[in-house]
Parts: C-alpha cells; structure tokens; sequence
C-alpha cells in the first residue's frame, strides 16, 4: 500500500508533529509512505486571500506524485491547495482529512472573528467582514465571472470546501465536537501519544508549579492563565510560561505586551518556545498543566502528554478539552476569576500527581489506521 500525506507544516503547530510522527511511524510499520508540502511545490507562492486555498504550481506537483498512490491522508492544507483532495480522487486514491482544526471552513482557522470572539460559524456575510482586509486581491477571471460580488472570494473557498466534501471517503476528527462543528459525518478517532510519556517523578515540597505551554496568542488564553496567577497569594505558587510569540493579526505586539508583563509579575517565568524533544522535561518538573484556551479546540496534544505523565490538568470549558481530557478540572474559558478560584483549590492539594492516563501509542493508532485505510480501498470502487 502506497499512503501520501499531505501537511503544511511537519516540525510544528499540532496537525504538523502529528502529521509527522504517522508519516514516519508508518515508514516504520513498512509502508510506502510519503509526505507533500509546500516544500515540494517549486514556485513561489502567489499573493492575497485567493491564493491561500488556490495554488496551480501546488496541484501540477500534487499532480505528479498520485501515479500508485492508493490512499491520500490530508492533514492541513494551509499554502496548499483546497483543490488536492479532488484531484487524488480523480487519480484513483482513496481520500480521507483529519479535522485538526477548523480551517477547511474557516480562513482564520479557528472559527474567531477579528475581535476574537467565537464565531457560530461561516456565512458569506461573517467571513467577508471577518476577512475584509484580505479579501480585495484579483481572483482568477474564471471565478471572477461565476461569482461577481465583493464576496466572490468567500464564494469560492465555500465552493472548494464543497468539493473537499465530494471528494472524500472518509473524514476523521479528534473530537466529536470537531466533527460537529465542520457539519460532516466523521470517526471520531482520539490523538495518541505521539512518542513514550514517562510518569513524572514524585515533586519536592515546595510551592505549587503551575504550566502554560502553548502559544502566545489571545485564542490560547496565556492572558488569562497569567492574570488569575498574578492575584494568587504571594509564593503560594509559581507560572511557567512557555511557547512562541507567533504574529497575531500582523503584528506580535499583542504577545510582547504579554511577555513583559509576565517578566515583572513575582513567581512567573517565560523562557520563549522550547524544542518539542524538551517538553517531556518542561511536564515533569510542574504539578498542573493550565490549558485557558478560548477558541474551540479540536483535541490537546499537550493535555494528552500531561496526563500521561500523571499531572493534574486544568482546561476551559469549551470545544473538545473535556472530551480528550476527561480526568480535567473544567473552567470557565476567558474568566480570570475562574481561572484563580480552580488555581487556588490547586494550590490546596499541594504539589503531587494525579494517576496515569493511558492513550493509545503512535504505533498502535498507525496500526489502527492502516486498517482503516484497508477498510476503505476494499469498499471503493475506483
């Protein structure tokens, strides 16, 4: 069996590490696995929103690669191009997409608009004022003459999004809030653990270690976690803060605010992002991981890893958190004053660890979805 798959990204951001580990845990299984991105396609990538979900040069090389390719597995999409999964089920591949996040509906990704605030979900009308400042760049003519408003370019990533539906066998979603949210039928099919989690240590006594690894950007809530740390008792506890400060919104001004509040608040410490292969160490020296997200989120890797190593785990009431993480304390996502009482009660227990969670390994889920691929090439015809 000949598997492609298809990722903007192999090194970072969840859908990426994930992408990867399945791409190489199935080289390992010894499957004819490969992987496509845009470093793959050869030309420059075009400019403006059009070019965000239509690129020609990324289908001529996708193109080039489906000859023996029996299944295709996209993962993101994202500089890509939305037209690849027709295009590998015209070839003669089974096609199935994991629902990482929401950006096949959403330009943005995670179904927020330009104030950050939750969206109930696309409509021409939402999408084109959520992406007014990128919207006005020449489409092609053909599309340009099917779809004459302002919103043609709207129209026409609903149009692909419509054809990704048609072209697909089967898609798969870490949650079934995922799934419900992009309004199609999917497996529900939980995230494993992408490498071996050993259970933390027992800790020292000592203050409470609370944990934000993530990036610094509003949907993920470092704001939040580190407002309702601020107003606990003073050495009660203390904040790491680690991850990136991606631009958000053009600018990383929002995140560098952030970061030098968090480097004058007592007790709080933020190195910047860390190496994936370090984030084993960054679980193990805390007591309480803090996931304050205000987006839905679809799973949590990192929630994953953490209960495997047996910390405790707070995350927002919100998306798919309380489905992949279910021993989770739930708090009310945006609200510091939620975020400080589940802290406190926290800080009551003490340093220590809550027992193992167990998930499935990166091998057995490969397994698993080799079987799946099997599943559907013996009931597609064609």
């Amino acid at each position: 069996m000949r598997v492609l798959h298809v990722s903007h990204a192999w090194s970072e951001g969840g859908s990426g590490l994930y992408a990867n580990a399945l791409l190489t845990e199935h080289r390992r299984q010894g499957l004819a696995a490969e992987g496509f991105g845009p470093a793959d396609v050869p030309a420059a990538h075009g400019r403006g929103f059009t070019a965000s979900f239509a690129n020609a040069a990324a289908e001529r090389a996708f193109t080039a690669r489906l000859r023996g390719v029996d299944v295709v597995h996209i993962h993101h999409l994202s500089g890509l191009s939305m037209a690849l999964p027709a295009l590998a089920r015209a070839a003669g591949a089974a096609v199935v997409v994991t629902l990482h996040d929401y950006w096949l509906r959403c330009a943005r990704g995670q179904l927020v608009n330009l104030d950050d605030e939750r969206c109930p979900g696309p409509s021409e009308r939402r999408c084109a004022a959520c992406l007014s400042p990128h919207l006005w760049a020449p489409l092609p003519a053909a599309l340009a003459e099917r779809l004459p408003s302002r919103a043609a370019p709207v129209a026409a990533r609903e149009l692909a999004w419509t054809s990704i539906v048609a072209a697909t066998h089967r898609f798969f979603a870490p949650s079934a809030h995922a799934a419900r949210r992009m309004g199609v039928p999917a497996e529900v099919t939980p995230l494993p653990l992408l490498r071996p989690v050993p259970p933390a240590p027992e800790p020292p006594r000592g203050p409470v270690r609370f944990l934000f690894l993530g990036s610094w950007i509003p949907t993920k809530g470092p704001d939040v976690a580190l407002e309702a740390f601020a107003s606990l008792p003073a050495g009660a506890a203390t904040l790491r803060m680690v991850g990136p400060s991606p631009s958000w919104q053009g600018s990383t001004q929002w995140a560098d605010a952030l970061r030098q509040r968090a480097q004058t608040t007592p007790g709080v410490s933020a190195p910047g992002a860390v190496p994936h292969a370090a984030v084993i160490a960054e679980l193990h020296d805390a007591d309480v991981l803090l996931v304050p997200s205000t987006w839905e989120e679809t799973g949590s890797l990192v929630a994953n890893e953490a209960q495997a190593a047996g910390l405790r785990v707070l995350v927002s009431d919100l998306g798919g958190l309380a489905e992949v993480a279910p021993t989770a304390r739930l708090v009310e996502p945006g609200s510091a004053p939620a975020w400080r009482r589940a802290m406190i009660e926290e800080v009551r227990r003490g340093r220590g660890r809550d027992p193992v969670i167990g998930r499935a390994s990166m091998a057995e889920h490969a397994a698993e979805m080799v079987g799946r691929y099997r599943a559907i090439l013996g009931g597609t015809p064609g």
